[in-house]
């Protein structure tokens, strides 16, 4: 599932790095052969959690590039460590993209809120179709300094030779450090009306599900609804304004 809203004012400099990052770890000349390269753009609606009225809108490209142990793309760079079949052990370097920020919502524009580019480990395991997983991300990029754990579980629904669903649920904990940043007020964004609180750690369930039609053997129409549901520790924020954030997306993908 993406999550793919970003911020109006990104931090180019740790995206960049990934990018060029990526770019260094693919291979060339005959080593290409048998990539695969797949190119998406979606509409992306997402519920802002500081803003209880509006629906915030963007384009969404999506790219990937996938070999034998490793994957390149909009969602960071992944090099399998260990492969036994139906587990995966691998290591990540990811984006962290900006949710909703903050800085969108009249008052609070100096809660200016960056993407943030991460490092760690991902696991699955596979059971017929369907699909355990764990990742544990820190931030590299000395954006929110914190970490994220996140634990899913995912099956795909072979509806008809041309429709699959596939549906998952888990859960994000978050460090105090990264749920601060993301839902918070720092001490040094403290105003008069506005007090700084810190978010001591959060634990946000989620669920979603998406939908691939194949138009063709490459083109494929996705959609996809995802809903997380805040705890106590982030509502209590003074700049929380929702008890859960909803984001539906529709796009194309093509398969080359």
């Amino acid at each position: 599932m993406l999550h793919l809203a970003t911020s109006s004012r990104p931090a180019l400099g740790p995206v960049l790095s990934l990018l060029a990052l990526g770019a260094l770890c693919q291979p060339d000349g005959a080593a290409a052969e048998g990539l695969k390269y797949s190119l998406g753009l979606y509409g992306v609606a997402t519920s802002s959690p500081f803003d209880a009225d509006k629906v915030k809108g963007t384009a969404a490209p999506d790219f990937r590039i996938e070999g034998e142990s490793f994957s390149f793309g909009t969602n960071g760079l992944t090099y399998d460590l260990v492969e036994t079949g139906q587990f995966t052990l691998s290591a990540r370097l990811a984006p962290r993209f900006v949710v909703a920020d903050p800085a969108d919502v009249a008052g609070l524009e100096h809660l200016k809120r960056d993407i943030a580019v991460e490092a760690g480990f991902a696991a699955s395991l596979a059971l017929g179709s369907t699909e355990l997983s764990l990742e544990a991300l820190k931030d590299v990029s000395d954006t929110h300094d914190g970490m994220a754990v996140t634990a899913m579980v995912g099956t795909t629904f072979e509806c008809t030779d041309r429709l699959s669903i596939h549906a998952q649920a888990g859960a994000t904990w978050m460090d105090r450090k990264l749920a601060t940043y993301s839902y918070g007020v720092l001490s040094s964004e403290a105003r008069p009306g506005l007090a700084a609180y810190s978010v001591k750690e959060a634990l946000i369930p989620t669920v979603g599900v998406t939908a691939n039609y194949a138009l063709t053997d490459k083109t494929a129409l996705v959609g996809g609804l995802t809903a997380d549901f805040l705890p106590d520790s982030v509502t209590a924020s003074p700049i929380v304004k929702r008890d859960n954030v909803v984001s539906v997306m529709l796009g194309l993908r093509h398969d080359f």
